[in-house]
């Protein structure tokens, strides 16, 4: 335990005296941090719809395919408690209940009209625009069928959810890029510099065990890892009043264990390339894709339909879901324990290819 102490400090005074890792370990997070938080990206542009279908009948259907047509409005279908509880939670905007006795027919005479029931977000700006819109399409069908009078009646409701801003939204998924980021193509640009300067062959020269080697990196990484979630931390608490709705020794746990995955994927491509050139197309493939369907600076919900089943179990995607389900949810570790399994599956996923591909011995 001595050795891998001491060879982590050797190591962390090596990183600290190279200013370009230094720069782009510490000087990048905060410059994402700033320039994502002052753009505001998170400006109403849809509506995010839970429709639940009571009546399960024709009708029914048809009335889905009419707002499915309406370009606002991004729809999807769950039951009702579902429904309420991700409109409490900011997910969904609003939440559109058609009754089980809904029929697109003029009413009786006497007889009520059957009433659609909508939940509204009030901490959403969409909410009000969603609302505006279902009343139009409701008023137009209704003209198209009886000429005046309403053929179904709106019953709305609000909802108080999480106040979430584009820069609450933001921030966990900073933490988690910054985390990837630092643990796959540090760890493997530096092993891969140590094989190539032939100070890694000087190294395993002397009685140290290998082993030792790879756990001083490692803690290294994780050591700075915790470091490079402070600072956009600081930076979302001091420039943009971002409010941590969870306890933040959660937050940084999660980050610890979602750095690991990525730090057995480091070892494996330090493993397997030989040089610079090899390794950073392949740190590239695994992590630029994850920027855009992991939910890092835009919702999942998002993604193409296509690859949305696939982007549900990325590393990057359980890191990021965890990280935000404490920052903005106020979830406990126990809340998150899904995602946690998550990371650490991949974790044994990136330790086994490690094993395989990293042969210190033989450098």
């Amino acid at each position: 335990m001595t050795t891998t102490w001491r060879l982590m400090t050797l190591f962390l005074r090596a990183y600290v005296r190279d200013r370009t890792a230094l720069f782009f370990t510490f000087f990048l997070p905060f410059l994402f941090m700033v320039i994502f938080g002052t753009l505001n990206f998170g400006g109403v542009a849809r509506a995010t719809v839970g429709l639940v279908d009571l009546a399960k009948n024709a009708e029914s259907a048809r009335f889905t395919e009419t707002l499915r047509t309406i370009d606002t409005f991004r729809i999807r279908e769950l039951d009702r408690e579902d429904a309420l509880r991700e409109l409490e939670r900011s997910e969904l905007d609003i939440a559109i209940i058609l009754p089980a006795d809904l029929r697109i027919a003029p009413a009786r005479t006497g007889a009520a009209v059957p009433t659609i029931e909508v939940y509204e977000n009030t901490s959403s700006q969409s909410a009000p625009i969603g609302a505006a819109i279902l009343r139009d399409v409701v008023d137009r069908l209704s003209f198209a069928v009886s000429g005046t009078s309403p053929v179904v009646s709106i019953a709305r409701k609000e909802v108080a959810g999480v106040r979430l801003r584009y820069v609450d939204f933001l921030v966990p998924g900073i933490l988690g890029m910054n985390v990837m980021q630092l643990n796959v193509f540090s760890v493997a640009f530096g092993l891969v510099a140590l094989k190539q300067t032939g100070a890694l062959r000087r190294i395993l020269a002397t009685p140290i065990d290998p082993r030792a080697i790879v756990a001083s990196s490692g803690l290294m990484r994780l050591l700075v890892s915790t470091i490079q979630v402070a600072i956009p931390l600081v930076v979302a608490f001091l420039m943009f009043q971002v409010r941590l709705v969870g306890n933040v020794f959660a937050l940084f746990a999660v980050a610890i264990v979602g750095a690991l995955p990525f730090l057995m994927l480091g070892f494996a491509l330090a493993g397997w390339g030989s040089t610079e050139d090899q390794v950073q197309p392949v740190a590239q493939l695994i992590t630029l894709p994850q920027f855009f369907v992991s939910g890092v600076f835009f919702s999942r919900e998002l993604a193409p339909d296509l690859i949305k089943p696939i982007t549900n179990y990325l590393p990057l995607t359980f890191l990021i879901d965890g990280l935000r389900e404490v920052a903005v949810q106020g979830a406990s570790l126990w809340d998150v324990r899904m995602q946690i399994v998550g990371l650490l599956a991949w974790t044994v996923v990136g330790f086994l290819l490690a094993v395989r591909l990293l042969r210190l011995r033989t450098t």
